[in-house]
């Protein structure tokens, strides 16, 4: 184990779920689920997208991303858009009730990262973007080599078995 290595992760690690928990926070004094403003956040900057999308873009699970879709449909806040392809496949998109009302909650939102974004700095800003989209990446694919790898290995044991017999 190389502690500096430890260290420095559990730190960006903490950091991320810092920031996390105080949006949290902030959706909560507005009375409005974090989940809510995600979706409404992700709207706005990528136009209509799909729930797995949402999924990715946010890593939480569909479900999760499922329940706050059923409850903004259920308040007329979005709509869903078959795709022409995947009929399976839905956009989704604000409405009018939705746009007003995200234009509203985001107003806020938008005040409050462009305050703090002047006071660190763009450049700051980009290179912890860049810096942690680096790590997920190296992250991501390290637990997928791992995966394949487990699955390669399952693999020659289970023949290995199998000549045995």
């Amino acid at each position: 184990m190389n502690i500096k290595i430890e260290t420095g992760l559990g730190s960006i690690s903490a950091g991320v779920s810092r920031i996390e928990g105080l949006y949290s926070k902030w959706a909560q004094k507005h009375g409005v689920p974090y989940g809510i403003v995600q979706v409404f956040y992700i709207l706005k900057l990528n136009g209509a997208v799909t729930q797995k999308q949402i999924s990715e873009i946010c890593v939480i699970p569909k479900q999760t991303v499922n329940s706050v879709i059923k409850q903004l449909k259920a308040d007329n806040h979005i709509t869903l858009i078959a795709n022409k392809e995947d009929k399976r496949e839905k956009k989704i998109q604000l409405t009018r009730l939705g746009e007003a009302y995200s234009q509203e909650l985001l107003k806020h939102f938008f005040e409050l990262n462009e305050t703090v974004g002047k006071r660190v700095g763009i450049n700051l800003i980009n290179q912890l973007s860049n810096g942690i989209k680096t790590l997920g990446d190296a992250l991501e694919m390290e637990m997928e080599l791992k995966e394949v790898s487990s699955k390669w290995e399952e693999k020659i044991k289970n023949n290995e078995k199998k000549r045995r017999q």
